[in-house]
């Protein structure tokens, strides 16, 4: 029988470490700064995605899944019962977005996925322009379930 050494898996203490500073991280973030930190990741990931279409790689089948559930779980927190036509509004766009987002992923379009990322940067605008401007009321009526 061969002398095999078993693999010594380590942890990446960075890895590690991020992960712990990411999860104080939303602990200690309003709301607001939740839901803008979801739009950032979403507009980062189709960025991602974008340049592995570019560079004829497979990877954007990740990313763009990781935008879905961003948007997927934007969609399950809105309030439509107390936000009225701003909450209606939004998920009937994060529904646009899905159907896009699932139509380019399988088409590999990237002026659609361009397209999506826009609407999130300008959604994520509005949403640090509600912060800026201490307009709390709104978040608590659309963009968050407690």
């Amino acid at each position: 029988m061969p002398n095999v050494m078993p693999k010594v898996y380590t942890r990446n203490p960075y890895s590690t470490a991020q992960n712990s500073y990411n999860a104080i991280e939303v602990s200690n973030s309003s709301p607001v700064d939740l839901v803008i930190k979801l739009y950032d990741g979403a507009v980062n990931f189709l960025s991602k995605a974008v340049l592995e279409i570019q560079d004829g790689k497979k990877g954007q089948i990740d990313y763009i899944n990781k935008t879905v559930a961003i948007i997927e779980e934007l969609l399950s927190a809105l309030k439509v019962d107390v936000g009225g036509e701003v909450a209606l509004n939004l998920r009937e766009l994060y529904v646009y977005m899905l159907m896009e987002l699932t139509k380019a992923n399988a088409t590999n379009d990237t002026k659609s996925i361009l397209k999506i990322q826009g609407l999130l940067k300008t959604l994520m605008d509005g949403w640090v322009e509600v912060r800026e401007q201490g307009i709390t009321g709104l978040s608590r009526r659309v963009a968050i379930k407690s």
